[in-house]
């Protein structure tokens, strides 16, 4: 064969039809085989190949009839074809054998005989034709998907006698996609009344797939389409762009950044589908994606208050961070878009951004975790408003630990106290010095945690020096303004517009949006839907849970170390708070020795002049008392109180503050600290019965000292430890009432009238236990359960001034810890007094016992007075005896209590307030001193 040229192109196309030029010849059939004629073959039976050869009896087979692809298909076209009859080139030639002989199969002669030439092997020569058609195969794993279709035809009629709905392999792909999309199509619509995607028509397949193998697909499907939709009608309800930023739009904006860039990302794949695993490898990452932000819209909508919504949020993203580990990342910054407003409102309630007047709204309305109740407060000169702030902690968000949450509010309620003082103070003014604020955000890796430190620390350092030169008085106008560089509060990051959702045309508007495109949100929802070799490496970060906490730790940690420095300097140099806490010592507690014995002697010294109003006789006031167990008459009128109590409080605090010298009528009209002065206390019906008994111990229960710290002093100073001062006094001045009756039990024993000079007489004994159980019992009170107590909270004071003086924040920091740390340590040092003197909620039985030893040492003081008047000791020696005995049991049994309590940890320290100063002194049982005090000779 000769060579023809089909062109110098190598590449060229055009002779490729043809066959090869190095095609060999077609062999030769291969010549007969010689064959040994002498050799004996067994003889074979007659019918051995009459079965074999004749397999099928046509008049009764059926087999040739079955049409294995069925008919009346939905799409006849693709299942019509023309069968050509084949049986003569499928089966070879015989010929006529006479009856009762047998065809030698084996005969040399059949070797020779050819095949026919339109029956040849099939091979790649036989594609250069062109009509050439493969013979259909009979056996039906190899019919393909039409057999597969036909058998699916067959079972369809015996079983519903209808035959199913097959549809187009491309509409059924494109439906399928937009029914992931959330978009209606001619086989799925969206039922508005059920609020949930169907199918139009039941059973649908397409060819070469079974409905049931298609069901599970399409019902995750199904359900992702409905998620989207109930997406789209969550953004509709809810604006993503509002007046004022709050957690739900800002979650509406996270969502439709969301649900934009899925739109985006997908329908770059939408022409290029072409079948049903490739549909579901494109919605099963995304079907997850859209199931839990419709679980979270749902449960978000739902919530009732700001700190719920975040709270929500942040459960339900951690929850599917773990499930979903890929997407971690993109749920981690839904967390921290949902919780960007909250966190503004932070910002400006610690001092990093002015408030505003929505911020200011927001407190009085109580939808924040801090509630501001505002009152007036009239003064002598004029009324000035009073704000009282109240925190909530039901409005914390759960991400917020408690005590970081505790720090919020103190470090906003601080700043504000130094607002009203020093609005010109670094932390106060809105004009700040420094050039640069950090703001409180999310951070997502250790590395962007590392860099918010370090920003704390810059921050911290650069403000500690305008504190310090403010201090000194050196800083007075403001240089230059903060908020215009990284990390200010120029507007919120991805505050997007609210699209429309457009479902005339079965799309939804959001490919409009440009303002949707850019951001971190977006750039991490298209990893979170790439696939794992295209998708970059998942930084290591902290967990969704602590990410927030560890982010906002930093920043609010130096905030308040400032805060709390700058209020403590306002506190101790300006409004003398270690002065005004030694005027309760002083007075409240009876600390002042002077204050103590005048009280005493205006309240219970037989000797000074009665202040009762009697008719003809002039009050002068001068050496005048109440005379408390010297008269029938109880209680003292209040006219008669203030003619008596006049003037005590001012001459003691005078001595105090001018060492006695001064006039002492300017020092009477003089205005104590506080407005401190006598006053009634509040009683109930049964108080008053019992204050009426001058004879009871609940008789000078109605007498008080009232005190008014000032606004900047209650950080301190609460009224929660003015009533824990009340409760002090009043004991305390019971004690002091006490003492003074078992002085006079002495004084009763030596007069000259008096027959008790012997020892063994029941008097005397009476009146020698009396004295010791009380003075005792009064030793122990005012040397170790006040003095002792309140000596260690004077050392912790006085470190505190020492460091103020110096200059030294961390020195200050390290001694007062905090305002309201040294707020509480107050509170607990007035929990140990009240402790120590058996004031607390677990020694009620033991208090009343005190008070009921009390209670018969005042009935046998009248009749210790009347000893050795002319028939009255034999009268009264049986009563004293049987108090005597009561007496000695009630003094047994308590110190029979104070020994069971022996060895025991019996501190005051209230659990979990003040374990930081409370470490500094060692535990020890305070019951041991007034048990050896009372029993030191195992007397009871």
């Amino acid at each position: 064969m000769e060579h023809e040229d089909y062109g110098s192109d190598p590449f060229s196309s055009d002779g490729l039809w043809r066959i090869s030029q190095f095609t060999l010849d077609s062999l030769q059939p291969i010549k007969p085989l010689p064959w040994n004629e002498k050799l004996d073959l067994p003889v074979l039976p007659d019918d051995i190949f009459q079965s074999p050869l004749d397999p099928f009896d046509k008049e009764n087979s059926k087999l040739h009839e079955l049409n294995i692809f069925g008919a009346n298909l939905s799409e006849p076209s693709l299942f019509a074809e023309s069968v050509a009859d084949t049986s003569s080139d499928t089966q070879l030639e015989t010929r006529e054998v006479p009856d009762g002989e047998l065809e030698d199969l084996w005969a040399p002669a059949s070797y020779g005989a050819t095949a026919p030439s339109d029956n040849a092997l099939n091979s790649w020569e036989r594609y250069h034709v062109r009509g050439f058609t493969e013979p259909r195969s009979v056996y039906f794993g190899e019919s393909g998907a039409k057999g597969f279709d036909a058998a699916l035809e067959n079972h369809s009629k015996r079983t519903s006698g209808k035959p199913s709905s097959v549809a187009r392999n491309d509409v059924f792909f494109q439906s399928l996609f937009r029914l992931g999309l959330g978009w209606s199509s001619m086989l799925f619509r969206y039922n508005e009344r059920q609020q949930k995607f169907e199918k139009v028509i039941k059973d649908l397949r397409i060819h070469g797939v079974s409905a049931l193998a298609l069901s599970g697909m399409m019902d995750e499907l199904l359900q992702c389409g409905t998620n989207m939709q109930q997406i789209r009608a969550f953004i509709g309800r809810v604006p993503s762009k509002a007046a004022e930023p709050s957690a739900l739009s800002a979650f509406s904006t996270a969502t439709s950044v969301v649900i934009y860039t899925l739109e985006k990302q997908l329908l770059i794949c939408a022409n290029h589908i072409s079948s049903v695993l490739q549909v579901r490898a494109l919605f099963q990452q995304c079907g997850e994606l859209v199931g839990a932000l419709a679980n979270m819209a749902a449960i978000v909508e739902r919530a009732g208050s700001e700190a719920q919504i975040i709270s929500s949020v942040f459960k339900l993203a951690a929850h599917y961070s773990h499930i979903h580990g890929q997407m971690e990342d993109l749920f981690r910054e839904i967390v921290f878009k949902v919780a960007g407003p909250w966190l503004d409102y932070v910002e400006s309630w610690i001092g990093f951004r002015p408030e505003t007047a929505a911020s200011v709204e927001r407190l009085a309305s109580g939808q924040s975790f801090v509630f501001v109740e505002k009152y007036e407060e009239k003064g002598k000169l004029q009324s000035q408003e009073r704000h009282d702030y109240v925190y909530l902690p039901e409005q914390m968000p759960s991400f917020v630990p408690p005590d970081q949450a505790q720090l919020i509010y103190e470090s906003g309620r601080s700043l504000r106290l130094l607002k009203r003082s020093h609005p010109n103070h670094p932390l106060a003014s809105e004009k700040r010095w420094v050039t640069e604020i950090p703001n409180l955000h999310g951070a997502g890796t250790w590395i962007e945690l590392e860099r918010i430190q370090t920003k704390a620390r810059d921050y911290e350092s650069r403000l500690r020096a305008e504190i310090l030169k403010y201090n000194r008085g050196g800083l007075e106008q403001p240089k230059t303004r903060v908020g215009d560089t990284d990390g200010g509060y120029e507007g919120l990051p991805d505050a997007f517009d609210l699209f429309d959702i457009d479902d005339t045309r079965n799309t939804t508007g959001l490919l409009t949006n440009k303002s949707l495109e850019e951001g971190k949100l977006q750039r991490l929802a298209t990893e979170g839907q790439s696939p794992k070799k295209e998708r970059r490496e998942t930084n290591f970060a902290p967990e969704v849970t602590s990410s927030l906490y560890l982010s906002l730790a930093p920043v609010l940690s130096s905030q308040a170390l400032l805060i709390d420095y700058s209020c403590l300097h306002l506190l101790f140099k300006e409004h003398k708070l270690r002065e005004h806490l030694n005027l309760q010592w002083r007075f409240q507690l009876l600390g002042d020795g002077y204050f103590t014995s005048r009280l005493s002697h205006s309240l219970f010294d037989p000797e000074m002049e009665s202040g009762e109003r009697k008719t003809g006789v002039v009050r002068s006031g001068v050496h005048t008392g109440l005379r408390l167990g010297s008269r029938d008459s109880w209680p003292p009128a209040s006219s008669e109180l203030r003619l008596v109590l006049m003037g005590i409080l001012n001459e003691c605090y005078s001595v105090e503050h001018t060492g006695g010298s001064g006039n002492p009528e300017f020092q009477k009209e003089k205005e104590l600290p506080g407005g401190l002065s006598f006053s009634i206390r509040e009683l109930t019906e049964e108080e008053i019965t019992k204050c009426k008994n001058p004879n009871a111990i609940e008789a000078l229960d109605f007498l008080r000292l009232q005190y008014k710290p000032s606004n900047v002093l209650k950080a301190i100073i609460t009224q929660h430890s003015l009533h824990k001062y009340d409760l002090l006094f009043k004991q305390l001045l019971r004690l002091l009432r006490m003492i003074s009756v078992v002085k006079g039990l002495i004084r009763d024993s030596t007069a000259r009238n008096s027959l008790s000079g012997d020892t063994r007489n029941v008097l005397q004994r009476f009146r020698i236990d009396c004295q010791h159980f009380v003075l005792s019992l009064s030793d122990y009170c005012f040397q170790l359960g006040i003095g002792s107590t309140w000596q260690r909270f004077q050392d912790t004071l006085s470190r505190v001034e020492t460091c103020l003086e110096r200059g030294d924040i961390d020195g200050t920091i390290e001694a007062a810890h905090s305002i309201p740390r040294l707020r509480t340590y107050h509170e607990d040092t007035l929990d140990q007094m009240l402790f120590a003197l058996f004031l607390s909620k677990r020694h009620t039985e033991v208090a009343k016992l005190i008070d009921d030893i009390f209670g018969a040492i005042l009935k046998f003081a009248p009749l210790s007075r009347m000893d050795g008047m002319h028939g009255v000791r034999n009268e009264s020696e049986t009563v004293i005896k049987r108090l005597y005995t009561v007496f000695t049991k009630q003094v047994s049994a308590l110190v029979g209590y104070l020994r069971r309590l022996d060895g025991a940890r019996s501190s005051s320290r209230s659990k979990g307030r003040s374990g930081t100063f409370a470490a500094r002194e060692a535990p020890t049982n305070v019951f041991d001193h007034l048990l050896v005090r009372l029993d030191m000779r195992k007397y009871y």
